[in-house]
């Protein structure tokens, strides 16, 4: 199946992707919904969940230690609307703590106020890159 990829929703994750890895807690508010739900699948098949102040949390604690930044590689493999909710499955390696690895992304948005906003965000974390 040939999909065409949502400019609006590609643009939108390409902004959280660049406010992550300048970890611009600003940005980062601006593109999570408050009822932000995380759910992400370790190598090991363990799940990790976290909601938005632990998201938050997490990038402020990268910030203020020094970490490297992110890598803001990204390919995107669908980015769609279907009665009003925006789907973005998107392909990233990043080093989240554990060393690169290859992480699949899917993400959900929804439009407030003429804006998209990540409020479900599921990832598989595949091992290493």
């Amino acid at each position: 199946m040939e999909t065409s990829l949502h400019s609006q929703l590609v643009a939108t994750v390409q902004k959280l992707i660049h406010a992550g890895y300048h970890y611009d807690l600003d940005g980062l508010a601006a593109l999570y919904t408050p009822d932000l739900r995380i759910v992400m699948v370790q190598p090991d098949g363990t799940l990790a969940c976290f909601d938005y102040a632990q998201n938050m949390a997490f990038f402020k604690n990268l910030r203020d230690s020094g970490a490297t930044l992110l890598n803001t590689a990204a390919l995107f493999k669908l980015a769609e609307v279907q009665e009003g909710i925006g789907h973005v499955l998107v392909e990233r390696t990043m080093n989240l703590g554990n060393g690169e690895q290859r992480i699949v992304f899917s993400l959900m948005l929804r439009e407030t106020g003429g804006q998209w906003q990540v409020f479900r965000e599921h990832a598989v974390v595949c091992g290493k890159a």
